[in-house]
């Protein structure tokens, strides 16, 4: 726990989250198949085929989350037909926490670098043994005198654990970049009140529990929050967490890995860091659950804790 009587102040920099997902037989963001396939994105891993899905993907479901839940105050665009948003950091939490880039007549280009960082969303299961073809019929109205008829489409489904995460440059919310001519420095200037950038924060990672707008959903429904979830706040800006979840084939969490990264995080580390677990994921539960504990980690019961207890100890 932060202890808020500290006579200094220091800052959070950054927030870091990182999560397993474990899903039911789904396609969550569709590749490059033809017109009658519709495949699963793929990586190549040792020559092994893997799902993914994109970082875009993963920002839509994320802005979404948000979307939902805005307070009636709140405002957040949605892009023109030329995919522009419309840049007001100031009342759109949309423009604020993701970045955009406009181009205006006499400006030129506007570009804001999103604070949100997000990776994309890795199968740590092969695609081989985890996937199946659902043929799809298609139905086609015809005239009363003539046979019904229609058209397969093939759609590759999969069962996998994926891992993704977010980080946030939390200095950069609510502020824009000032250049000091006489300094030859870059500065930040917020220019959103403490307790709007502290909603927005908040906003976001509780968004994370909540994302639900994948594809295929219609007739695919599942659920892509996060099983196993580990989170930070931090005083130094860095994406080190990210590595701590590494999971091979054999559904086995690297200790020695998850240990060597908690040990660098934890110096930079603003309060505790928190897992969350839900049961049966991951096969050494608890040799991580016993690891984390060493470590200090702060074990609770959910991974919706874990957002629970950053968004307690989150200091504006």
């Amino acid at each position: 726990m932060v202890d808020n009587n500290n006579k200094v102040k220091e800052e959070i920099k950054g927030i870091e989250l990182v999560w397993l997902s474990q899903t039911d037989l789904t396609n969550l963001n569709s590749g490059e198949g033809g017109t009658n396939y519709i495949d699963v994105k793929k990586y190549s891993k040792d020559g092994v085929l893997y799902p993914y899905v994109s970082g875009q993907a993963m920002r839509f479901y994320i802005k979404e989350a948000i979307r939902r839940n805005l307070q009636k105050d709140e405002f957040m665009c949605v892009p023109n037909n030329l995919g522009e948003n419309c840049g007001n950091i100031r009342e759109c939490v949309g423009c604020d926490l993701f970045g955009f880039m406009l181009t205006k007549k006499d400006e030129g280009a506007k570009v804001r670098v999103s604070p949100v960082k997000v990776s994309p969303a890795i199968g740590l299961l092969p695609l081989e043994g985890n996937s199946t073809i659902d043929y799809l019929t298609r139905k086609k109205r015809k005239a009363d005198n003539e046979a019904s008829g229609g058209d397969i489409v093939n759609v590759e489904l999969g069962i996998n654990i994926y891992k993704c995460g977010i980080s946030l440059d939390v200095l950069r919310v609510g502020a824009e970049e000032e250049f000091d001519e006489e300094h030859k420095e870059l500065k930040l200037k917020t220019i959103v009140k403490d307790e709007v950038k502290k909603r927005r924060i908040t906003e976001l990672l509780g968004a994370i529990p909540l994302i639900s707008d994948y594809s295929k959903q219609a007739r695919l429904l599942t659920d892509f929050t996060p099983d196993v979830l580990l989170g930070a706040l931090q005083k130094k800006y860095s994406h080190r967490l990210q590595k701590a979840l590494n999971m091979g084939d054999n559904k086995k969490i690297d200790l020695d890995r998850f240990e060597k990264v908690i040990k660098d995080v934890k110096d930079y580390a603003y309060g505790d860091l928190y897992l969350g677990i839900m049961p049966n994921i991951i096969f050494n539960e608890k040799e991580l659950l016993k690891k984390a504990e060493d470590l200090g980690v702060k074990i609770v019961e959910t991974p919706k804790q874990v957002i629970d207890k950053l968004i307690e100890n989150l200091q504006i």
